[in-house]
């Protein structure tokens, strides 16, 4: 993949680098407030995100579901955020 010159601040040129998912890893005691309002807050920033970085396009809640070999795996308060948006069953 190439980060298209201009996408961080002082990178004048294309750089050729690798890509890969984005992952936010958390400790099992984070709070579920906190990991809920993490994930609204990047999901509802995902149009931005993906329009500064096009390579963004697929750090999506809807990705980040598809993507969870087991749903348990999802940290709760992100699992509860899921549920309300409509990507989990209740």
């Amino acid at each position: 993949m190439t980060v298209p010159a201009g996408s961080y601040p002082g990178q004048d040129a294309p750089v050729v680098s690798v890509g890969s998912w984005s992952f936010i890893m958390a400790r099992p005691t984070l709070p579920d407030e906190l990991a809920y309002r993490l994930a609204r807050a990047l999901h509802r920033g995902e149009a931005a995100l993906a329009a500064r970085l096009p390579q963004a396009r697929e750090t999506t809640a809807a990705n980040t579901v598809a993507a969870a070999p087991r749903l348990e795996l999802l940290h709760p308060g992100v699992r509860r955020y899921l549920r309300e948006i409509g990507l989990l069953r209740p």
